[in-house]
Parts: structure tokens; sequence; C-alpha cells
């Protein structure tokens, strides 16, 4: 029985909504469905000389029957069975239903629940109300149930219907004899019939507002030291902030968590996000991130190569987040992503490999980073592959391609490859994660992206060629433009294509100042990067074939002309060109080298009939 002392003309105004309802519909309403976040804490207000404390939902909804002037109030579940909850005097309860129902469930105690609903149609039954919990459970067992589950259903759809009749023909509304409350998981559970009884009313319970969370968060930290009340303030912010998304029993486990692990409510930050990933260490704190970002231009230099300008304001956004200054001039802390970059410029000149390395410095892997191409996400039903499909649909239990990935790798660059060419509506699901770093999959369950960095890549604003093959216009860069003339021309495209052709300016809002442009790569680079890819094919070739290469200077230069020729296509260009007139010719000259030769020089590479071959000589040496 609930041991709880019940309430007596209780003023519910400061209670939640959901309680407010029930309390208001029970004049006219015989039964109720209560769905959502039913299995949570509730903060109820102080009531006379009672502090204010937490309940769960069935003792919230005991408490609140026995303020209505209901005698008996029973329980049931598919586990336990029937219990009594409240008896308003001693000995009403075996007078009306016997002591020998009550307790663990059997086969027949759904039918016995069905009994104790159908006696409170007696002339001198007592007012008695039944919760039921897991009420989802019954009812989908209804379409292969037994007689007594058949029966029990029956007498509540009869119930439901008759209690209202009868109080608008007998003129005495909020007096029903007999209140049922069901606790179901979701309202898609409720049966058909129930759905369309008039004497049923469908509730949600959502989950706790901003400031229910404050008032909460007040009671929870007092298990955490504090060095003063400002502290303590603040932590109090940071938890309500935090824990958008989550119960007001989450957020208990979540402190909880923090006494465990010894932290002070200064960290209560690092309690959420381990609660929410168990993962103990972050990344983020680790000590040596901020020297490794420190160092960064000189170790990324090397792998992206001639776009200082891109890697600088790369680096000073995530050391920004690193120091824990992300959004800091807004009060209160925030569950967005660590950090959003926006990669615009033309193809090949160094966005997804700075991604990578990006990844390496902040994770200590490359593998850190997963990259989506949009272009396949070109379709609105291309939604489910990245957030699951919903329930009843074909691959439900999958999950989807991002929701499962960033729930496998909390700590990760996320790179979505050409943005602009993913379906607007997929686009949407963006807004979301940019704004509360979290994302609901297809099954309804919720992931945090709290802890990645997002990374777009677009080639707006740069030269293309219409379908026509003309010349697209003066709107987009080209090779050779100054680089403050290509970044303001890749920004306007970008600003137009969100605003004006997708119309929706909010996700560019997110954004922010985080776009980041890549130049064009000079001649000076191309040239970098041929002799980095020859130095490549010179390794593979002695690691795969044991055959050493040496490249003349004048087969070198050839090369490098050829590659620099046409630099529109940046490093993709440079590599293809070498893939071309380098590698394709080797290949066939490996193949026809000598078998004893373990040292070669390429002393001429020359082209005929738009083929290029090679010359090799055994080393003299």
């Amino acid at each position: 029985m609930n041991d709880s002392k019940p309430w007596t003309n209780v003023d519910y105004s400061d209670f939640p909504a959901w309680v407010r309802e029930i309390d208001l519909a029970f004049s006219v309403t015989a039964q109720f469905v209560l769905s959502g976040n039913i299995r949570d804490i509730h903060r109820v207000p102080p009531i006379g000389d009672a502090p204010g404390r937490m309940m769960t939902t069935p003792g919230v909804l005991v408490a609140l029957l026995a303020d209505r002037a209901f005698d008996l109030v029973y329980s049931f579940d598919p586990v336990d069975g029937i219990a009594l909850e409240f008896e308003r005097a001693e000995g009403i309860g075996d007078a009306f239903f016997p002591a020998s129902h009550l307790g663990r469930a059997t086969a027949s105690t759904t039918g016995r629940l069905a009994d104790l609903i159908r006696n409170t149609r007696s002339s001198d039954a007592p007012r008695v109300a039944v919760l039921v919990e897991y009420a989802s459970r019954l009812w989908a067992e209804e379409e292969h149930a037994g007689p007594d589950l058949r029966t029990l259903l029956a007498v509540a759809e009869k119930h439901a219907d008759r209690d209202v009749a009868d109080s608008v023909i007998e003129d005495s509304p909020g007096r029903f004899e007999c209140g049922i409350i069901w606790l179901a998981d979701a309202m898609q559970d409720t049966p058909p019939w129930l759905a369309r009884a008039p004497g049923v009313r469908a509730i949600n319970i959502p989950l706790p507002s901003l400031g229910v969370r404050k008032a909460a968060a007040e009671v929870f930290l007092k298990s955490l030291s504090a060095a003063d009340e400002s502290a303590a303030g603040a932590a109090r912010v940071s938890l309500a902030d935090l824990s958008q998304g989550m119960t007001l029993r989450e957020m208990d486990s979540a402190v909880a968590l923090a006494v465990e692990q010894g932290l002070d409510v200064s960290r209560i930050d690092e309690a959420i996000r381990s609660y929410r990933l168990g993962v103990l260490e972050s990344p983020w704190t680790d000590p040596l991130l901020l020297q490794r970002l420190a160092h960064g231009h000189e170790s990324i230099g090397k792998r992206v190569l001639g776009q200082p300008l891109a890697v600088d304001k790369s680096l000073t956004v995530l050391t920004r987040s690193a120091m824990g200054l992300t959004g800091a001039q807004v009060d209160g802390a925030s569950g967005r992503p660590q950090g959003i970059l926006f990669f615009a410029g033309p193809t090949g000149v160094g966005k997804t490999e700075l991604a990578k390395a990006l990844a390496e410095i902040l994770f200590g892997a490359e593998d850190a980073y997963i990259r989506f191409d949009m272009s396949e996400f070109a379709a609105e039903h291309t939604e489910a592959r990245l957030i699951g499909a919903p329930p009843g649909y074909v691959g439900h239990n999958a999950g989807g391609e991002l929701t499962n990935a960033v729930r496998e790798r909390p700590f990760s660059i996320l790179l979505f490859d050409e943005i602009e060419k993913a379906h607007p509506r997929i686009l949407d699901k963006f807004l979301q994660i940019l704004e509360d770093g979290r994302l609901t999959d297809g099954a309804g369950d919720t992931v945090y992206f709290s802890e990645t960095v997002i990374v777009f890549t677009s080639n707006l604003g740069t030269f293309r060629l219409s379908d026509s093959g003309s010349d697209a216009g003066d709107d987009f860069a080209r090779w050779g433009d100054d680089y403050d003339d290509t970044a303001a021309k890749v920004r306007g495209a970008i600003e137009r294509h969100f605003t004006d052709q997708l119309q929706r300016p909010e996700l560019l809002s997110r954004i922010g100042d985080n776009i980041v442009v890549f130049d064009f790569i000079s001649e000076t680079v191309g040239r970098e990067l041929v002799a980095k890819y020859i130095a490549a094919v010179i390794r593979r070739v002695q690691a795969r074939h044991g055959v050493r290469i040496d490249v003349s200077p004048d087969v070198a230069e050839i090369i490098a002309q050829q590659a620099v020729a046409n630099l529109a296509f940046g490093g993709r260009g440079v590599s293809s060109a070498v893939e071309t007139v380098f590698i394709n010719p080797l290949t066939a000259a490996l193949m026809a080298r000598p078998a004893s030769a373990s040292r070669l020089t390429v002393s001429a590479l020359t082209e005929a009939h738009s083929s290029w071959s090679i010359t090799l000589a055994e080393h003299d040496g």
C-alpha cells in the first residue's frame, strides 16, 4: 500500500500541467490514457506543512485520486498483479474485494481485475480507482488474448461508454464510481476501441521543461560540494541546460554518477557526458590537446598545401572549443557540437584532407573522421538511411548510418560532403543537430552530437560550366582570381543558395561565421603536389616489386608541366595528370623490364598520338 500521506483539497495550480488536466477532467471523464514520460519522477510543490519532493507518476496519481474522494485506489501490472494502494477507512478494501485476490499475477489475474471493475457497479460499492501500469503489454496481446484478458478489455470499454452516459442522464457529473488510468508507453499502442470511447481522455506527459529542470537541479545538486553559492548557481544552470531531452530520473542518475566519480559542481558537464555516452575520459579535456592544436599549423601544413588561411581559421574554431569558450557569450551551457565548420571552395584543394588531419589532432586517429557523401541523399526517402526507418518499415531495427556512427564513435569529425546536394528535408535534420546537439532516430531513441565536430563541404560559388557548356557567368570564382574576390563570390553563392533557393536561412545562421573558404591551388603548390605524388609512386614500386626507381630531373619537369597546365580542378586534376603522364606508362615499362633489374632510372618521357611512353634505363651505380 502507498505509504505517502494523502492530499486533501490541494491547490494544483503549481503542479505539472498533466496533473492539472487530470484534476480538471475528472468531472467529465471516466478513464484516462497517460503516455510519454510515464516512468519519470516529478517535482511536487510543498503541500501544507510538507516540503516539496520528488514522486513517481503512480505516486502522484494515487495521492491525486485520494484527493478526488476515491475510497479505494488499486494498482495492477502484469508482473505483480493487483495491489491496494490507498484505503480511506480501514476495512473497506476487505469488504469490497477479497484480499486473496491481491498479490502476484497469475493466469486469472486479469479476470479478477475485470471482476473488481464490475463490482463498482453495485449500488453500495465505494468509489474505486484503478491504475493499470504497463498497459502497452496488455494491448499488445489483445489480438491473441485469452478469455480473461478479452473480458477485462470488454468490461473497460463498456465502463467508459456507460459511465459517461450515466453521468449525463443522471445529471451527476464528477461522481464516476470507478476511474481507470492506463499507463502506456505511447498513444499508438492504444486499441482502436479505447481511442473511440467518449469517456476516455488521452494525456501525454512531456519531458521536463527548462524551468522544471532548473527546479530539480537545485534538489539534485545538494549532494555535490560547491566552492560558493555562485559556483552552485552556475552548476544549476549548466545541469538544467545540458539535460535537455533527459528525464528527471536521468538527471538524478547523472548527479549520482558525479558523486561516485568524486566530481564537484563545477564539473557537472563531465557527469552529463559520462552518463549519456558511457565514456569517462574525453579527448576534449586532454591537457595535451591544446599543445597539439598550437602546433597544428606545422603538422597540417605538410598535408594540406597552399591553404594557410583555411588551416588557421579551422584551428581557431577548434581551439576555442578545446578551451571551453564556444558559446561563452551566452549564459548557460550548451549541448551543441564542439565545433561547426563549413569548408567551401574549389574541388580538389584539400577540404577532405584537412578534415582527416583535424581528426588526427583532436582524437588521435584519422579514422575518427566519418564521411557522408550527400549526393547519395538527394531524394527525400533517403532520410531513413541517415536516421533509420520508423517502426513498421523494412530495416526499422537496423538504425541509421549517421545515428549508428555517432553512437559507436561519439568523439569524431562528421564530414558531410557536398551538402548542397542533399534533399531540403534532410537538411532540416541539421537544424536540430546544430542547435541542440541531438537527434531522434527512427526508433525514437536520442543520439547526442555534443562531442562531435560537424564539417560541411561545398563547391558553391566556384567556376563551373552550364548545361550548354558555356561559361556559367561572372558570379563564380575562377583559378587566378584574388583570394579576397574568391572568398566574396563563394560566400555570396552560399548565402543565395540557402536563403533564396532552399529558403532555409536559419541553417545558415547556425553555421554563422564558421565558413572557411579555400583558395585555388597555385602553380607552386601544384608542383609540390607533383613531387609528393611521384615520391609516393616510387615508394609503392619499391615496396610492391622490390625495384628502386629514380626519375631524372628532365622527366620530372615534363610531368610537372603537364600536371599544372590546368589547375582549375585542384589536387585531383594534378593527381589525374600524374596518373596519365607517369603512372600508366611506368606500368607498361615495368612489365617489360629485365627480370634481374633492381634499380632503374626513368630517363625519358615522350608523347605520341595522345599516349605517353617511358624509357627505363638500368642504374649505372
